[in-house]
């Protein structure tokens, strides 16, 4: 960082970015990188249900008109635009799905935003699952799950993809979590590009001295036990 400051830019998500210098890449696409684990934040235990209890309604405040919330630092490889996280790929496909739940209660999942481009490397069929989700448009429903998964282009074989199902289990608690609210409203506050309801700082890897390969597989490997 120079003089204490931070050069900013919108990411693919819609989320204010901080670059960590003023020469940091842009990003227009986000692609979880092969190495990384499954999405976990969906899992179904009684710790895993605590901290996305909690982290969602640290979402839920920053999008209906409480405190903006920084996200802290999202390490990654930007290389054409595109980042490859090294860390923070819990973080980026909560707010992926984040924003599909509110563009689509919000009736602006036709409108074209950067938040499509997110991707899965990590498995062709989680890969398929989201850009599959980004296409659709529910009715009002009261369990979304059941809704998507009796849908035509869902195959029958993600009932057994740990990271699809993880998606599916936070898709329902964010069902549950704003259910009463205007999501209008919290679709515009999510998107505001001069003061978005949620950032975070972007830490591009080769700003990060003395990296190794074997450090980044460490890293991923924290969850996977």
């Amino acid at each position: 960082m120079r003089n204490g400051s931070h050069e900013e830019l919108r990411n693919v998500l819609q989320c204010r970015v901080h670059r960590r210098v003023p020469d940091a890449p842009a990003v227009g696409r986000i692609e979880i990188p092969l190495i990384q684990r499954d999405y976990a934040q969906g899992r179904e235990s009684d710790v895993v249900e605590r901290i996305r209890t909690n982290f969602l309604n640290v979402l839920h405040r920053a999008v209906t008109g409480g405190e903006r919330v920084s996200l802290d630092f999202i390490y990654g490889d930007v290389k054409n635009g595109t980042l490859r996280p090294l860390d923070g790929q819990q973080r980026l496909t909560t707010l992926f799905l984040l924003h599909w739940y509110l563009a689509f209660r919000a009736e602006r999942i036709n409108q074209e935003h950067g938040w499509k481009n997110f991707s899965y490397e990590t498995r062709a069929s989680a890969r398929l699952f989201c850009k599959r989700l980004a296409e659709c448009q529910p009715p009002a429903v009261e369990d979304l799950s059941a809704w998507i998964e009796d849908q035509s282009w869902y195959l029958h074989t993600w009932r057994y993809d740990p990271t699809i199902q993880s998606m599916l289990v936070m898709l329902d608690a964010m069902h549950e979590r704003f259910r009463d609210e205007s999501c209008l409203a919290a679709w515009e506050r999510l998107i505001d590009a001069e003061e978005p309801a949620i950032s975070f700082h972007l830490l591009p890897i080769e700003q990060m001295d003395g990296l190794s390969e074997d450090l980044y597989i460490q890293m991923n490997s924290r969850g996977s036990r």
